[in-house]
């Protein structure tokens, strides 16, 4: 942010007399993008759960409609976390539940069980690889 339009900066340059230089910790930009993160994948897996409702309940396809907006999405994921982790991003919306409803273990390439039950859980997940 630029100093000169921050009001707590041009106060405390006020009070103290000298330049003050503001700047957000490491820990605070890493707790806005799981913020954002589990902000945004759960939009998105509503969306999702919203248009099988549509299709469940009332033969309303809302897949064409939807594809613009989800592979938007996929785009900017690839962009931030690159195509793996956006893969399981991406399972994770779409696929984490079996047709009975029963939760799907997502198991790693070293054959490691992992249950990834909400966007914390997945985004912590990713975050380790």
């Amino acid at each position: 942010m630029e100093q000169d339009k921050n009001p707590i900066s041009k106060q405390l340059q006020d009070i103290l007399g000298t330049k003050v230089s503001i700047t957000e910790s490491a820990k605070t930009r890493a707790k806005k993008e799981q913020e954002m993160f589990c902000k945004i994948v759960d939009l998105w897996d509503k969306t999702y759960q919203r248009g099988n409702k549509m299709f469940d309940e009332f033969q309303v396809d809302m897949g064409e409609y939807d594809a613009y907006f989800y592979s938007m999405i996929e785009g900017l994921f690839v962009m931030a976390y690159g195509e793996l982790k956006t893969e399981i991003i991406a399972w994770w919306v779409y696929e984490r539940f079996a047709e009975d409803g029963e939760l799907l273990i997502l198991i790693d390439e070293q054959e490691n069980q992992h249950e990834i039950k909400t966007s914390l859980e997945l985004f912590k997940f990713i975050k380790k690889l």
